[in-house]
């Protein structure tokens, strides 16, 4: 398979004819490794190659939807709401943020030199058909060529394709700012300005010439956090943002991966940050993925920082807003979702530790996380959650452990059940 390239958009075609209605509810694709003969078709294996910030067209009878991939493929389960009688249970799923087409592009709208033109490994056969088949890459002419001639049929895309938005600038200004309390906030021009209080319509802003305090209206904040959204950049100027642009540029630069450049300064999305540090995905191993996280473990900030805790988190949730619990299979705002270790960083070796695709899983912080950091809960080999009957001191454990017991944990693969095993030997409380 073909190295994605750094920091460029790629776009790819997903024939989902069975599956579209599931897929786009879960925000997801979804494919198997290996049929039952043991072969790994391309098509399949095409999964690895996608990366957050890709464009996919979605075909079902029609050009269905657009959508903005969130994040890399990880190891799962193969859905509950997909055919249990068609694919293996194990294989990668993708989260893509899709946005539907007000009118399904046809086949026959698409011009056929184009399509005659695309790669012999994409979608289209010589006759310029649709071929059998799950995931196929498009060439970078016919993407930008279909998104130019057909953008105004996708209403809700609101992501600037090839852009990698984190999840956490999809939260509410008020929310945002709310988060940034207390902390010392560092303006392109390196001065120090400090939220104090939020309080709609305004949040007090504390700088060195206002110690006690200014009022800064928080639709302001709002206003430059949908642009930095929709097109992958904002410039930091009175003109585009308001007359109190320098802390509204040093609350932007809070974002992970958020860098500003030029000027004036304009704030946008480190170029590959999507998958910066991650290396060309290669069949997974039963001890340690063979793509790790290569970027440095440790980084100095006012102490020592996890270098590859915001990687492990951009790996699990990218840019969705919202993902799905692991533990407890309730879907959650992302901000009340943990990038969890399923086998403790701290006793994690190097290699573990990079091993980004399998060791870490999204606990939501109603119980899920603490329940099974605290060994109350954990997974056996099957995948099934089980439960210790220490819970049963207490009322309110046992009522939350009673309601998991037997669940089915999607990441519970053939790659990850050794961390699994792990915690189950060491962690629960049996």
């Amino acid at each position: 398979m073909a190295e994605p390239e750094l920091g460029q958009t790629n776009y790819w075609w997903v024939n989902q004819g069975q599956t579209y209605p599931q897929e786009r509810k879960a925000g997801i694709l979804w494919a198997p490794k290996v049929q039952k003969n043991g072969v790994q078709p391309l098509h399949w294996q095409s999964m690895l190659d996608v990366r957050a910030g890709d464009v996919i067209l979605h075909y079902a009878k029609g050009v269905r939807a657009l959508s903005v991939v969130a994040t890399a493929a990880v190891d799962a389960h193969r859905p509950g709401d997909l055919p249990e009688d068609m694919w293996d249970r194990d294989g990668r799923v993708v989260r893509t943020t899709y946005s539907e087409a007000a009118d399904a592009i046809a086949l026959d709208e698409l011009l056929l030199d184009e399509r005659l033109r695309e790669p012999q490994g994409g979608p289209f056969d010589r006759a310029g058909k649709v071929k059998q088949g799950y995931l196929f890459p498009l060439s970078k002419t016919f993407g930008k060529s279909f998104t130019a001639t057909f953008s105004d049929r996708f209403p809700a895309l609101g992501v600037a394709a090839g852009s990698y938005v984190p999840s956490e600038a999809r939260m509410e200004a008020a929310e945002l700012l709310r988060a940034l309390i207390g902390v010392p906030l560092l303006t392109v021009k390196g001065r120090t300005n400090k939220i104090l209080a939020v309080q709609p319509p305004d949040v007090v802003v504390a700088t060195e010439s206002s110690p006690a305090g200014a009022l800064v209206q928080i639709a302001w904040v709002e206003e430059a956090l949908q642009l930095l959204r929709e097109h992958g950049s904002v410039t930091i100027h009175p003109d585009q943002v308001g007359y109190r642009s320098a802390f509204i540029g040093a609350v932007l630069l809070q974002l992970p991966y958020a860098q500003a450049t030029g000027s004036p300064p304009v704030i946008s999305f480190q170029a590959g940050a999507a998958i910066e540090s991650d290396a060309s995905p290669t069949p997974p191993t039963d001890k340690v993925a063979a793509d790790p996280f290569t970027g440095s473990l440790e980084k100095p900030f006012a102490g020592t920082q996890r270098g590859e805790q915001p990687a492990l988190r951009r790996r699990l949730l990218g840019s969705m807003s919202e993902a799905e619990c692991a533990i407890c299979g309730e879907t959650y705002p992302a901000r009340l979702l943990w990038a969890a270790h399923i086998k403790p960083r701290s006793i994690c070796t190097d290699a573990e530790r990079r091993d980004l695709s399998h060791v870490g899983m999204l606990a939501c912080v109603f119980g899920c996380d603490a329940l099974f950091e605290t060994g109350y809960i954990s997974v056996n080999e099957n995948g099934q959650i089980v439960t210790s009957s220490f819970g049963s001191e207490h009322k309110a454990i046992a009522t939350k452990v009673a309601d998991l017991e037997g669940r089915l944990v999607s990441t519970h693969t053939k790659a990850s059940s050794a961390y699994y095993a792990w915690h189950h030997s060491n962690m629960f409380r049996g």
